[in-house]
């Protein structure tokens, strides 16, 4: 949808949000503006190479090995058993110079970076789609050696002395006998994921505007797409045109050099357009979010931002909760007062209560006979709360789970009735899901 005209947004708020509709006087003089937002899911996996290296006195078994894979012709970086490792680690050490800098540089560049590095002489470990998390040690052919043993010249022996002071032939020190010294350079891939989501306008960004009002919006998540791939000889980029402009902005969360990139993204529409409140004149600005889909308006003051347009149905939830419970005299009366108390703190967490709903809650309460008139008059004044602050720790322990769980769930419930859940609604809800699994 490329252009919204004003009268075709004034109807799409009239049938959307005829509440709304009638407590504002929209400026029909100045025409919608557009702008587009993009949520972007992105799950990336970067390949690093940690670099190593080990020099000992090995044994002829160990000897074998290195020269198999020195003597390979075709292979510039070649997978080793992990039990190769271990048999150096636990083969005599023999100091020698260590992995210069020179070289550990030289295996950076080459190693590191992702896009435009070639990484087709290593075959890394694959599952399914994914990168293995676990991944195989290579050893880096060029970097490894067999020599003799400088000390002993190859001979297993050292001229010395025994106790009397006669010379005697004795076991090389350095490499224990084995006459050879072997180096085993190699490097282990480790597979870095991260995943993030994010909602952006690169352009002329609505001031004020809560982000959380698009997330709302998003389509049910298909199949990500697969913009990159560089793993085991398989090179191809494909970014989407409508991403484009944005992978500077991903990338600076998730990093450069990825061997791998999936995306998944949606472009939600919004419109800006201005009004006046009926009963103060201010005039202000709004916002409808995705009108041709599933309409939202989102009403921007100067003080606060209170998306307003799916107007709560918890006052009818509330009151048909409160008349099940207010003939139960088995039911404990603390843990009766608890759940009234959470269930108008999960009523106002959004600081939207319609006197509508202050006047049937209070009906409500009211009704509930085995509390006394100072309970019901000091509950019901809580419906007047700008916030969740009245609310103590206390609340949240119940003396029976079970009533526990049924609070549980009509707090889901009220918290659902508008088809958006407010962050503090949630941290309501899984404030006293931890207490009760306490």
């Amino acid at each position: 949808m490329e252009q919204l005209t004003i009268g075709a947004l004034c109807e799409i708020i009239r049938q959307s949000a005829p509440k709304i509709y009638n407590s504002i006087t929209i400026d029909t003089a100045v025409a919608p503006r557009k702008h587009n937002y993009c949520y972007i899911e992105a799950h990336t996996q970067r390949v690093e190479f940690k670099t190593e290296r080990r020099s000992a006195a090995i044994d002829e078994p160990l000897q074998n090995d290195l020269r198999a894979i020195i003597d390979n012709s075709s292979e510039t970086y070649e997978r080793i058993d992990k039990d190769l490792i271990d048999g150096f680690n636990s083969a005599p050490k023999f100091s020698t110079e260590g992995f210069f800098a020179s070289t550990k540089k030289k295996m950076n560049e080459l190693m590191n970076g992702g896009r435009n590095v070639d990484h087709h002489h290593i075959s890394l470990d694959t599952e399914g789609n994914s990168l293995s998390k676990i991944q195989p040690p290579f050893a880096i052919k060029a970097e490894c050696s067999i020599t003799d043993c400088p000390n002993c010249k190859g001979t297993g022996l050292v001229e010395g002395t025994d106790a009397q002071g006669n010379p005697t032939q004795q076991l090389c020190p350095e490499c224990k006998g084995n006459k050879i010294i072997g180096t085993l350079s190699y490097f282990i891939p480790k597979v870095i994921e991260k995943n993030i989501s994010l909602t952006l306008c690169l352009e002329d960004e609505i001031e004020d505007f809560p982000t959380s009002a698009v997330k709302a919006h998003i389509d049910e998540k298909p199949v990500a797409k697969r913009m990159l791939t560089h793993v085991n000889g398989v090179d191809s980029e494909a970014f989407d045109q409508a991403l484009l402009p944005y992978l500077d902005i991903v990338h600076d969360k998730t990093g450069e050099g990825n061997a791998i990139e999936d995306y998944y993204y949606c472009i939600v529409p919004c419109y800006t357009f201005t009004y006046r409140n009926i009963m103060t004149s201010e005039l202000k600005k709004g916002v409808i979010v995705n009108p041709t889909e599933s309409p939202e308006i989102v009403l921007i003051g100067n003080d606060s931002t209170k998306i307003i347009n799916r107007m709560k149905d918890s006052a009818k939830i509330v009151s048909r909760f409160f008349g099940s419970i207010a003939g139960s005299a088995q039911r404990d009366k603390d843990d009766l007062k608890r759940t009234i108390r959470l269930l108008i703190a999960t009523v106002v967490a959004d600081g939207i209560v319609s006197e509508e709903e202050k006047q049937s809650l209070t009906l409500a309460i009211r009704n509930i006979e085995i509390l006394t008139g100072k309970e019901r008059e000091e509950l019901s004044e809580l419906l007047s709360a700008g916030d969740t602050s009245f609310l103590t720790d206390d609340d949240f322990h119940f003396h029976s789970k079970e009533n526990s769980d049924e609070t549980l769930a009509r707090m889901q419930e009220i918290a659902n009735s508008d088809g958006l859940v407010h962050e503090t609604e949630r941290d309501l809800i899984e404030k006293l899901k931890l207490e009760a699994n306490a």
